[in-house]
């Protein structure tokens, strides 16, 4: 059976601050052994400030081996399932909210995951690690993998019960942009319905635009402690329609 592999998110980065911030200790480790006097104090400045990219790269590194997936499971817990959902994850990657989605549903429900498939944005980001994955966690029957822009959903009005997200919306790099995306997900999220955005960076944003389409936001705060990283999420619910 295949190995499932969920990536590194922003992979490039990772390795560009693990990279600098290794150099530049060695770097002023070297220089501190080299020079004299007043010279080492110079040196000893620049293992300190070399610092700062290594811990960046390790907090990246050790929220793709263990954070992400203790956010996976808050995200999930969020959630009161009955089995018969229809959901949505936008920014599926290679599949870690669509899977434990997936896992929590009977032939009645239907999870689907989009995305546009950047490799800059997670490790081997592909549709066909996708699949591989949804093939080997067994759920291949209640999912369904589509390449689609969270800016502008194919979906009716009112098709989900759920819509997960997880370090994606950010990806999109102007605000209005990403108003865009909030607005499909509030256009396409049932009555009743819950929304879960997690981010690395602040979630108000798209608070405001939830509330702006006419969500109720539960809350829009910082995760750290749960992600063991850089962690917001936002929590809002549409409310039931009148003839509900």
């Amino acid at each position: 059976m295949a190995r499932v592999r969920y990536g590194f998110d922003a992979p490039g980065i990772m390795r560009g601050m693990l990279a600098l911030g290794a150099a530049g200790v060695i770097a002023g480790v070297v220089l501190a052994f080299l020079l004299q006097d007043c010279w080492k104090f110079a040196a000893y400045t620049f293992i300190i400030l070399s610092l700062a990219p290594l811990l960046v790269g390790f907090v990246m590194f050790f929220y793709g081996v263990f954070g992400k997936f203790r956010m996976r499971d808050f995200i999930i817990g969020r959630v009161a399932w009955h089995g018969d959902e229809r959901v949505l994850d936008i920014g599926t990657g290679r599949g870690l909210l669509l899977i434990a989605a997936a896992k929590k549903l009977n032939a009645g429900g239907r999870a689907v995951g989009i995305d546009i498939w950047r490799q800059e944005d997670l490790t081997g980001n592909s549709l066909h690690a996708l699949a591989s994955n949804v093939a080997a966690e067994g759920v291949d029957g209640r999912v369904a993998l589509l390449t689609e822009d969270a800016r502008a959903l194919s979906f009716p009005e009112s098709s989900f019960d759920t819509v997960l997200s997880l370090y994606c919306i950010h990806n999109i790099e102007d605000e209005t942009e990403q108003r865009k995306a909030c607005f499909e997900i509030a256009r396409v999220l049932k009555h009743g319905g819950k929304a879960l955005i997690a981010e690395y960076i602040p979630t108000n944003a798209y608070a405001t635009t939830f509330r702006e389409a006419g969500l109720q936001v539960a809350y829009s705060r910082s995760f750290f402690s749960v992600a063991l990283a850089p962690m917001w999420m936002v929590e809002a619910t549409k409310p039931l329609s009148q003839s509900s």
